[in-house]
């Protein structure tokens, strides 16, 4: 008796090899949206922190940031959440 050998064998690992690119550039897009996330909630957090601590009755305060985010994809080097808050103090 011959033993018959498959004919895909090996197939699967270089499926993944060809998709393993791909699988890197959805890893580094889900990054960097973590990243602009990230940057706009430190930035509304500091907008928040100081409008709440500006002093003076009956005074509207309004309080801009805008928050750094890490580049981790080509093309969106100096890219910058803005957050603004304004805040009415009694």
């Amino acid at each position: 008796m011959t033993a018959r050998r498959r004919a895909g064998r090996g197939q699967a690992a270089v499926e993944v090899l060809a998709l393993l690119p791909l699988l890197v550039v959805v890893a580094l897009i889900g990054w960097q949206l973590a990243a602009v996330v990230s940057a706009a909630l430190r930035a509304d957090e500091r907008v928040r922190r100081e409008a709440l601590g500006a002093s003076g009755a009956g005074r509207v305060v309004v309080v801009e940031e805008a928050v750094r985010v890490p580049a981790f994809l080509p093309g969106v080097r100096g890219l910058r959440v803005p957050a603004r808050v304004g805040v009415r103090t009694p």
